[in-house]
């Protein structure tokens, strides 16, 4: 765990060593959520106010801020770090270290995870001070079972990452995985559009990826809203997924490491 840790604090030190790009990073991703207040805004307008796929106008208006800090914890370039480092060989750094190599890019992940949360649930925390009667604010004890399920879904969501990574391995270029990945996460999990809302057959689908577990289910679990397969289920399936992409990892970087071959000293 004091590795684990060491890696994180350096993790969040290498983020902010080049301050104009870490200060864009952290911004740039406000004017997405922005553009998703007035898309939806404009579509409750022109259904006069009405629920559209059973959520209010305000439920809608929290779910969307709440989604977003989930879903843009991670920038486009920490989440492809990995990925490039496998393409140029830098990777046989993250291999000779003595720490497991899904640990340190876990931790890396981790520390970026922290800082972008730190300024996300910042920025939603101001929207429900200021802009309080547009949104609908959870109970305590909602609030308490986010935490858990929240930071399942983050180290979920890190593993897809990782995995997703690992695959580089096998391919020559790395923007082709990126890029499905990135597609599946947005549309799955709920970040774009709720599954809520998805035709029930696709819906149904969607529940049985780990997709909507990284977004759709915390944000369900904050807002009181039914959850397809109850408190306890949801959990356990958080955590199922969580250790079919463990599962996954060691699987393939075990294939790996019988053909790769580093040299130097």
């Amino acid at each position: 765990m004091r590795k684990f840790l060491t890696l994180t604090g350096i993790s969040i030190q290498k983020l902010m060593y080049y301050k104009t790009s870490f200060l864009l990073n952290l911004i740039t991703p406000f004017i997405e959520l922005a553009g998703q207040f007035l898309l939806w805004n404009a579509l409750y307008g022109l259904q006069g106010g009405s629920p559209i796929g059973g959520m209010a106008r305000r439920e809608m208006l929290t779910y969307i801020p709440v989604a977003f800090a989930l879903n843009n914890l991670l920038s486009w370039t920490t989440e492809n770090a990995l990925s490039r480092e496998i393409r140029n060989g830098t990777v046989v750094a993250r291999c000779i270290r003595p720490v497991s190599f899904i640990s340190q890019a876990v931790a890396e992940m981790s520390g970026a995870a922290i800082v972008q949360g730190a300024v996300n649930f910042s920025v939603v925390a101001v929207l429900f001070a200021f802009f309080h009667k547009s949104f609908v604010f959870p109970g305590p004890g909602a609030a308490a079972v986010f935490v858990p399920c929240m930071l399942l879904s983050v180290l979920l969501r890190i593993l897809v990452i990782e995995v997703f990574s690992l695959l580089c391995f096998f391919t020559t270029g790395h923007l082709g995985i990126s890029w499905t990945r990135n597609a599946l996460c947005n549309f799955f999990s709920g970040a774009l559009i709720p599954v809520s809302l998805f035709p029930g057959w696709l819906a149904g689908l969607t529940y049985m990826t780990p997709f909507p577990y990284m977004v759709q289910i915390p944000v369900a679990v904050l807002l009181g809203r039914e959850l397809p397969a109850g408190l306890f289920w949801t959990f356990f399936l958080q955590i199922f997924w969580i250790g079919i992409f463990l599962l996954l990892h060691f699987c393939i970087f075990r294939r790996i490491r019988r053909n790769m071959n580093i040299a130097g000293g």
